[in-house]
């Protein structure tokens, strides 16, 4: 009676498996890299877009003017919202202003800029705000008609990148960063400033006008 004969793998086998395993991960390691620092980014421009549209609907709701800030200032529920604008964050919040522009003492929303980032410092974080073409108050006010303080024509910026902002495709680097935009009119939008609008003018991940 015959019977079937199983063999293992022999060592060489074994070593040329695991050499192609190593050389198979390290292609794959960069593009997996690449991949979640753009997931970071994106997630950190839908989250300004969210309290960005969050202030209009809540000014359009309340009938008052409400205010998007971007704040260094630590903030938590029920915590004075007298913070200090900035143009960087990480930290952005949303309140409620009286007729002479001054917060009334309601907070309507926030997002701290260390939540959902396992770190607890903010230098440590791996996104980066820079804002352009904010008004003097250095915040978006959105009225009871969803307009907004912004004057420029095309509107006022917030660009999330990396510490090293030469890694964003703009700058011929590999990462997608992001723009928000805010316009007079009250609309925001997130959108690409890598792609060209000239070359690409169908391309809706461009930030035109």
């Amino acid at each position: 009676m015959l019977t079937a004969r199983f063999r293992g793998f022999t060592l060489i086998e074994l070593m040329i498996g695991i050499a192609l395993f190593a050389l198979l991960m390290t292609l794959a390691i960069p593009s997996f890299t690449t991949m979640m620092n753009n997931t970071r980014l994106r997630d950190k421009g839908a989250s300004i877009m969210a309290g960005l549209q969050s202030a209009r609907s809540e000014a359009l709701r309340r009938n008052l003017t409400v205010e998007f800030a971007l704040t260094a200032d630590a903030v938590t529920d029920g915590s004075d919202i007298g913070v200090t604008a900035n143009g960087t964050g990480p930290t952005w919040v949303v309140r409620a202003l009286d007729a002479l522009g001054a917060p009334t003492g309601t907070l309507v929303d926030f997002r701290s800029g260390l939540e959902g980032s396992n770190q607890t410092d903010v230098a440590a974080l791996y996104t980066r705000i820079a804002s352009a073409s904010l008004p003097p108050s250095g915040t978006i006010r959105f009225d009871p008609l969803g307009r907004t303080n912004v004057t420029a024509a095309n509107g006022a910026t917030f660009d999330v990148t990396p510490a090293d902002a030469n890694q964003c495709r703009v700058a011929g680097g590999d990462l997608r960063c992001m723009r928000v935009v805010v316009t007079t009119s009250g609309r925001v939008r997130m959108c690409d400033p890598s792609v060209d609008p000239v070359v690409n003018p169908n391309d809706t991940r461009a930030c035109t006008p």
